[in-house]
């Protein structure tokens, strides 16, 4: 069977299942960061986690970004209030391959130009991934997101770029906060990443939760300024609503006062009085005069009423179709007597107001309370469509002191002084001093609880879900109705009065916690570098420490063996461990005097041979090299510990097979120069001109062998210190002098001219301390190499300068020069620029190496200076001596 829950494409499934969640719930966290209206958020979370994940996971983590993008922005169409449909859907969809193609841009950089998996170490490194991750990947989201809201609509294109500026800000953030934290959590190689949960993830969750804390209350802060101020503009318009009304109101009152004081009203009367007396008031269509008719009196009545002029009058109703009808017969009849305006309204005089239930019930109210009482909004009879409209009614009685209780109201009554109110008209003029498009005005009619009737709006989409949670409601009464005024800001009023300081706040601190995540990054990631390396080189140094041939001690300042290796161990004929337990100078009794028992170094020493005891008594030849280590807190000491037991035999040999040289091959060529120097002196007889030229070749290779065989043991004595050189105080001047006259014949040999550059002060007699032959064989060296290698007629001068503390002996010549390749072995043994020259130049290569040995033992230093085809000049300094 396959085992599913390990195999690839179930992992993979799941990986893109988690993806999905942890997109659409960071989303929606990261919304709650948001600056009303709308959806800016300096933080989102998403982008950083869906870059980290194809980061680390691959491409097929799209998926997840896909599906958790789409869901994220359905759920906050739906938050907004938008129903669940296809073009929501589709928007979401867009919006989501936006957001993928950032997150496999930023991956594909990343990988192309960094490469990934990576332990960001490097501060190139670290500054490329986050601004190729961040900035320049989360421009692609940014750009498909604003241009698929504008598209379909959602923003209007003055809207762009706040928006484009807004959604990069916070997909640029997020990545820069959380695909750090993303590779923390689960990037390769594991131990490395893992290293920096406490270095690195907790410091930036930590600061970016400090960050949103602040945020928060700046953000509400700023949140109860705004609703303090929305919250005055509100009672502001109330008040303003309630003062329009209260204006109907007084017109009607004043309006009844005409019928109170008069016993009988002329039309021409009361339409002087609207004109002259009441003011005039936006939304208010007309007043009019409706006088109660008992149904006795109803024929005295329109018989009076043709007799005024008004022909053909009669009491009419009117149907539902629009048309009129002779009023049937009633009780008692509320008839529209005088109306103002006159000439569009003259139609409605005579019909009987009390046959529409709504009016009626109004009428009712104010004749039994004898106050004002309004309708809810109904059609006006003008009208042919429905424009919501009230009618304010205002009883006027005959003997008004007597009108004290509804049935005596009843019978007292006259009839109604009456407004004709446009809700719609009366309303907006109380707002002119707002700015009426920053706010969404709702006046309802709850009188009836249960059947709210809409008294007056100003919304025109039914506004935002934040502006509703902002909605402050106020009810007033008004002729016997209560209103309920309903103000919810505007999208324009939130825009208009939306600071972005918190916005900033949280955008600028994120910013900075990015930057100390960065920062982390770098110094994490050099520290475990560091920590890997020393590691590393532990295990490597212990390797060779362990595996080393030679004997190696470390010891501390009391001269206590805190280390040792095996061969150390073997060396000295002890167990491994116990050599821990010794002081140095039970095995190296020697070395007592470089440690006090206070633990004070006293001496360092480089290489030196000395007597060590093994563990079984006997001594042991050796040679030993002690090298301080400096710690913060002490000092340790490492000696290299070589057994000389096969040097010694070694030297033995040597000295030996010297002593050998010089006695076998030394007196051979004694002779053989001697006998030949008595053939070609002519004692012998005169010689053939070619039997004279093979005993002159034959001579002159017994000097050159000579010469070699002196030098091989001159070195071999100069390098191992078996030579004593005998140094004292000499003024060099005249030691130079004395090499150039010396030289003079070998100069004329060759035919050059060598010279020695004359002096004058102080510099004749200052001195340095020297073995005066062996300064003469260092000029004899370096005076013979010039004048071998000038040309015939050239020139070899000899200087001497002063350069600070030290002499500085320069032997110049203008020959052919020495190649620059040939400067790392010219001081070697035997070394010459072409190994011809040995034959034509008459050398054996020794000279220079002798050269550099006398004068190191001289406490100086020996350099060249050439240009090949030009010459070369060799210099010494030796220390002044005062």
């Amino acid at each position: 069977m396959i085992d599913l829950a390990r195999s690839p494409a179930t992992t993979m499934v799941l990986r893109i299942f988690w993806l999905t969640l942890a997109y659409v719930i960071a989303g929606r966290l990261s919304l709650l960061l948001a600056i009303p209206p709308g959806f800016v958020t300096g933080l989102f979370l998403p982008m950083g986690i869906a870059l980290g994940a194809v980061l680390i996971w691959g491409m097929p983590m799209l998926v997840g970004v896909f599906l958790g993008s789409t869901l994220l922005n359905i759920s906050v169409a739906l938050s907004a209030g938008q129903p669940f449909s296809i073009p929501v859907v589709l928007v979401a969809a867009e919006i989501a391959a936006g957001s993928s193609l950032a997150s496999a841009a930023g991956a594909w950089l990343i990988r192309h130009y960094i490469g990934f998996p990576d332990k960001l170490t490097d501060e190139r490194k670290i500054f490329a991934f986050f601004v190729l991750g961040g900035p320049v990947a989360t421009s692609l989201s940014a750009s498909c997101g604003s241009l698929v809201l504008y598209l379909n609509g959602i923003i209007h294109f003055k809207q762009m770029l706040f928006t484009w500026w807004s959604w990069w800000i916070g997909d640029a953030i997020g990545v820069l906060i959380a695909t750090p934290l993303m590779c923390v959590l689960f990037a390769s190689p594991r131990h490395f990443w893992q290293g920096r949960r406490y270095t690195v993830g907790m410091p930036i969750v930590i600061s970016s939760l400090v960050v949103v804390l602040v945020f928060v209350l700046a953000s509400n802060n700023e949140q109860r300024k705004i609703e303090d101020q929305f919250k005055q503009q509100t009672e502001l318009i109330t008040a303003a609503v309630e003062s329009r009304l209260s204006a109907v109101a007084y017109s009607l009152a004043t309006l009844r006062g005409l019928f109170i004081a008069s016993d009988q009203v002329t039309h021409e009367e009361f339409s002087t009085y609207i004109k002259h007396v009441i003011p005039k008031i936006d939304g208010v269509s007309g007043f009019s005069w409706n006088q109660y008719i008992p149904h006795e009196q109803r024929r005295n009545y329109e018989t009076q009423m043709r007799a005024q002029g008004y022909e053909n009058f009669y009491l009419k109703e009117k149907l539902v179709s629009g048309d009129y009808q002779p009023a049937p017969d009633r009780d008692g009849y509320t008839v529209i007597a005088f109306i103002e305006p006159w000439l569009e309204n003259q139609a409605l005089i005579g019909i009987n107001v009390a046959a529409d239930p709504m009016r009626a019930a109004a009428q009712e109210r104010a004749r039994d309370t004898g106050v004002l009482a309004m309708t809810g909004p109904l059609q006006l009879y003008r009208d042919t469509q429905y424009t919501p409209g009230v009618i304010v009614y205002y009883p006027v009685y005959r003997e008004i002191e007597l009108a004290t209780t509804a049935e005596s109201r009843q019978k007292l009554l006259l009839g109604y002084a009456t407004a004709i109110v446009r809700v719609n008209a009366l309303i907006p003029p109380a707002l002119t001093s707002f700015q009426i498009n920053e706010f969404d005005i709702l006046v309802t009619d709850v009188t009836d609880p249960a059947n709210p009737m809409e008294f007056y709006t100003s919304i025109a989409n039914g506004g935002s879900p934040y502006a509703r949670s902002m909605e402050i409601v106020r009810d007033i009464s008004f002729a016997g109705h209560r209103l309920s005024i309903s103000v919810a800001p505007s999208e324009s009023y939130l825009l208009q009065h939306r600071s972005l300081q918190s916005w900033f706040v949280l955008a600028g601190g994120l910013l900075f916690c990015s930057f100390l995540g960065g920062f982390l990054l770098l110094i994490s990631g050099r520290t475990q570098h560091v920590r890997d390396l020393v590691e590393q080189r532990t295990k490597e140094l212990t390797a060779i420490l362990e595996n080393a041939v030679e004997s190696i001690l470390v010891v501390d300042e009391r001269g206590l063996i805190i280390r040792a290796n095996p061969a150390a161990a073997h060396l000295f004929g002890y167990v491994f461990d116990p050599l821990h337990l010794l002081r140095i100078g039970d095995l190296i009794p020697g070395l007592h005097q470089f440690f006090s028992q206070e633990g004070q170094y006293l001496e360092t020493i480089s290489w030196r041979e000395g007597i060590a005891l093994r563990s079984d008594g006997n001594q042991l030849p050796i040679e030993l090299s002690l090298s301080p280590v400096a710690l913060q807190d002490r000092n340790l000491f490492t000696l290299i510990i070589h057994d000389a037991s096969a040097k010694q035999k070694i030297d033995k040999l040597k000295n030996e097979f010297i002593s050998t040289v010089s006695h076998e091959l030394r007196t051979p060529l004694t002779s053989i120069k001697g006998a030949l120097g008595i053939v070609l002196s002519g004692d012998l007889g005169a010689l053939e001109i070619r039997s004279k030229d093979l005993l002159t070749i034959a001579s002159n290779n017994v000097d050159r062998l000579t010469r070699l065989v002196n030098d091989i043991l001159d070195i071999d004595k100069l390098e191992f210190g078996n030579v004593q050189l005998h140094n004292q105080c000499k003024a060099v001047y005249p030691l130079l002098q004395q090499a150039v006259e010396q030289n003079h014949g070998y100069a004329a040999r060759y035919g050059v001219e060598l010279r020695l550059d004359e002096v004058e002060g102080p510099i004749q007699v200052l001195s340095a301390n020297l073995d005066a032959d062996r300064f003469l064989q260092v000029m004899s060296n370096l005076m013979s190499n010039a004048i071998k290698y000038s040309h015939l007629g050239g020139k070899v001068l000899v200087t001497l300068v002063r350069v600070d503390d030290k002499l500085k002996i320069s032997v110049i010549d203008h020959g052919q020069g020495i190649p620059t390749e040939f400067r790392q072995r010219i001081f070697r043994k035997f070394a010459q620029v072409d190994s011809s020259d040995t034959r034509r130049r008459d050398g054996t290569g020794l000279g220079l190496s002798i050269t550099k040995v006398i004068v190191e033992r001289f406490g100086g230093k020996i350099d060249y200076q050439s240009i090949e085809g030009q010459g070369s000049t060799f210099y010494f300094t030796l220390p002044i001596v005062e």
